[in-house]
């Protein structure tokens, strides 16, 4: 028998090796056609008929989504992995140093203060979302975590949202939309602006939920990622949480609790790179797990 024998094989493989690189894909379609065949002669010869001995390999093999989150850990994890405990380091340096930095610099010039504080927060954006994507993939490739695929998606696209909307009300009319400088409805000054504000509420509204589920989810991961599964947990309830209530806090005009609920979101920050930067180096130095963990 030839694999042009079995066409739901074919369509396996296409499934399983789907974004792998050329090479790669070749080597490991390689590698799982002979095992395919040599288990669908055993299985003839343990008396089952051509059919079902294929039937019997080809479910042996494991379904190809969880097989190519695998081969993607495998063959392209570690890079990405490396990277991305570097750019969580590095978003904790640009939040903590460049603000100090700027203001030193350009304390009595408001056009260059404007202009810098934009530029951060791009860079800020641009690292945030390729390391929750990284994390993303790192919980669905090693440890095969599929709940927290959409969680992460919306937190992602919250994210983003809420950036935007920031980054554009500081451009027009240079003011921040930022936890602790988000501004209430009723001082918007065009319908434009109005909406902006509502943009970046909505983006906070959609983190502090999605970070709540994601926290509900690592903490419940039977063998705790490495040891980091239950305190990103806590870090995510320490940032999420308040980042989620101070839009509504901002609305209701109750300075004093949008002043430490701003303190709460800027010490999780403070404690949830670091976090994430251990979770990517072990994940970097350690083999893929045989048999990845599954939510309970």
């Amino acid at each position: 028998m030839t694999l042009d024998d079995h066409h739901a094989m074919q369509q396996w493989l296409a499934a399983a090796t789907a974004k792998l690189p050329a090479a790669t894909a070749e080597l490991v379609t390689k590698e799982f056609i002979d095992h395919f065949l040599d288990a669908v002669e055993d299985y003839q010869a343990e008396g089952l008929s051509q059919t079902a001995a294929q039937t019997r390999a080809l479910a042996d093999l494991g379904t190809p989504e969880a097989v190519g989150r695998s081969l993607k850990d495998v063959h392209l994890g570690k890079p990405h992995y490396r990277t991305a405990a570097f750019a969580s380091l590095l978003i904790l340096v640009v939040m903590m140093g460049i603000p100090v930095l700027v203001y030193s610099l350009f304390a009595e010039e408001s056009l260059a203060m404007q202009v810098s504080q934009v530029a951060m927060g791009v860079l800020i954006a641009v690292l945030t979302v390729y390391v929750l994507n990284m994390l993303r993939r790192l919980l669905l490739w090693r440890f095969d975590l599929t709940a927290v695929d959409k969680p992460l998606q919306v937190a992602i696209g919250s994210y983003v949202l809420w950036l935007t909307a920031d980054t554009l009300s500081l451009l027009v009319y240079n003011a921040p939309l930022y936890v602790g400088s988000l501004r209430a409805l009723g001082t918007a000054v065009s319908a434009f602006d109005k909406g902006l504000i509502i943009a970046a509420w909505a983006g906070q509204i959609g983190i502090g939920i999605t970070g709540l589920v994601l926290a509900r989810l690592l903490w419940r991961t039977p063998e705790n990622l490495y040891g980091i599964g239950k305190p990103l947990a806590g870090c995510l309830v320490f940032m999420a949480l308040p980042i989620g209530l101070a839009g509504l806090a901002t609305n209701t005009g109750a300075e004093t609790v949008v002043f430490v609920l701003s303190l709460l979101a800027m010490l999780g920050h403070i404690v949830i790179w670091p976090t994430l930067t251990l979770l990517f180096a072990r994940a970097a130095f350690r083999p893929p797990n045989e048999h990845p963990p599954q939510l309970a």
